[in-house]
């Protein structure tokens, strides 16, 4: 259920007492936005919104299995990858969407199961995702390639992996959310055969 105008004004007040300056939400749709603008938050940014069934059919039967280059290797993530993890993604992100150590936590905890792999080479981490499952349905809660390792096929490679995994676990379709100026990852998620869905979302923030 969602939280009304007024209850969310109270959180407000009890953040501004506390010297909070500024609140964020995580990515919304247009519905679920309506009671965060009445209570006087404003939107920060629009994102697309992409979806990708994952049930049989003749346009998608099985995700395209791109290899990898000889000097990368694909790994389950583990605990001792964070801080290479977090500086990838710090090199991939503007300051606003980069991740710390508990947002890549909390992003592996979003949904009862998730999928966490990262591409190394002899220099470390090199690129990573996050997948997660809940029900029938898969989010690709994270991607993020360093610069230094992108036109390599890394990010293909991981969406191709996660698809595999959600595909073994009966999901029925994946969704994604990119910032709308992020003309590359938008290419590269409609390469692999993500569509746009009939609406996208937005990120909101309140300041005092």
């Amino acid at each position: 259920m969602l939280p009304s105008a007024d209850e969310l004004g109270g959180v407000l007040t009890g953040l501004a007492n506390r010297g909070f300056p500024r609140a964020v939400t995580p990515a919304l749709s247009h519905r679920d936005a309506q009671p965060f603008l009445t209570a006087g938050f404003t939107v920060h940014e629009h994102l697309h919104l992409l979806g990708f069934d994952l049930r049989p059919s003749r346009q998608n039967a099985e995700p395209f299995a791109a290899p990898l280059p000889d000097r990368f290797t694909m790994r389950h993530g583990r605990r001792w990858h964070e801080r290479s993890v977090i500086d990838v993604d710090f090199r991939a992100f503007e300051p606003f969407w980069r991740f710390d150590q508990t947002a890549l936590r909390e992003a592996r905890r979003a949904t009862p199961r998730h999928w966490y792999r990262v591409i190394v080479d002899a220099e470390g981490v090199q690129a990573y995702a996050v997948t997660g499952l809940a029900g029938r349905r898969g989010y690709l809660q994270r991607l993020a390639v360093s610069p230094d390792a992108e036109g390599q096929g890394l990010g293909r490679t991981l969406i191709d992996d996660a698809l595999r995994w959600l595909r073994r676990r009966s999901a029925t379709r994946i969704l994604v959310n990119t910032q709308e100026r992020n003309r590359r990852a938008l290419a590269l998620y409609e390469g692999v055969g993500f569509e746009p869905e009939p609406s996208g979302l937005v990120v909101l923030e309140w300041t005092r």
